[in-house]
C-alpha cells in the first residue's frame, strides 16, 4: 500500500508538471500587450536635478529635496535616483493628476505614496527613463501577437484542458 501511494504521489508530480508546462505558453499571451498599445497623454516624467547636483547634496537633504521620509520610500530604491529620473512627489503628484483627473487630491496623494512604496514599479520606470535618457528614440520591444486561428484553438484547449484535468485530479 505504502508503495502504491508513492507510486501515485510521483505520477501526480509529473503530470502536473506536464500540465503545468502545457498551459505555459496560454498563460504566458496574456502578458502580451494589446495590438492597440496606449501611450498616455501627459508627458514623461523629467529629472529635478542632476546627478552633478545631487552627488554634492547629503542624504538627508535628497529626502528633504524628494519630499518624502526616508521609510516611506521603497528599500533598495535611491532617493537620488528617484530625483534624477523621475522627480519630486510633487512632481508625481502632478504627473499623476495628469494621468488620472478624476482621483480627488487625498486619492492622487495616497496613490503616489503607495507608488513610492512600490520598489519593483519605482525600478521600472528609473531604468525605462534611464534608457531614454541614453537613447531619445528608444522605444520598447513588444512581443508580435500570433492572431492565427490554430494558435488561437490551441491556446482555448491547453487553458481549459488545464482546468478539467485539475478538476478530475482534485
Amino acid at each position: 500500500l505504502l508503495l502504491t501511494n508513492a507510486t501515485s504521489k510521483s505520477t501526480m508530480k509529473s503530470l502536473t508538471a506536464a500540465i503545468t508546462l502545457a498551459a505555459l505558453p496560454a498563460a504566458t499571451v496574456a502578458f502580451a500587450p494589446a495590438s492597440g498599445v496606449q501611450r498616455c497623454a501627459s508627458s514623461p516624467l523629467q529629472a529635478t536635478l542632476t546627478a552633478d547636483e545631487l552627488s554634492t547634496k547629503s542624504k538627508e537633504e535628497q529626502f528633504q529635496i524628494l519630499g518624502v521620509e526616508e521609510e516611506k520610500l521603497a528599500l533598495g530604491i535611491d532617493a537620488d535616483e528617484v530625483l534624477q529620473f523621475l522627480g519630486t512627489r510633487e512632481d508625481l503628484v502632478t504627473k499623476f493628476q495628469q494621468d488620472l483627473p478624476s482621483l480627488s487630491s487625498t486619492d492622487l496623494q495616497a496613490e503616489v505614496d503607495k507608488f513610492l512604496m512600490d520598489g519593483e514599479m519605482l525600478d521600472i520606470f528609473i531604468k525605462y527613463n534611464q534608457r531614454k535618457a541614453e537613447d531619445p528614440d528608444w522605444e520598447p520591444l513588444y512581443a508580435p501577437e500570433n492572431n492565427s486561428p490554430f494558435r488561437k484553438a490551441v491556446d482555448f484547449v491547453s487553458q481549459y484542458g488545464f482546468y478539467v484535468v485539475l478538476g478530475v485530479l482534485a
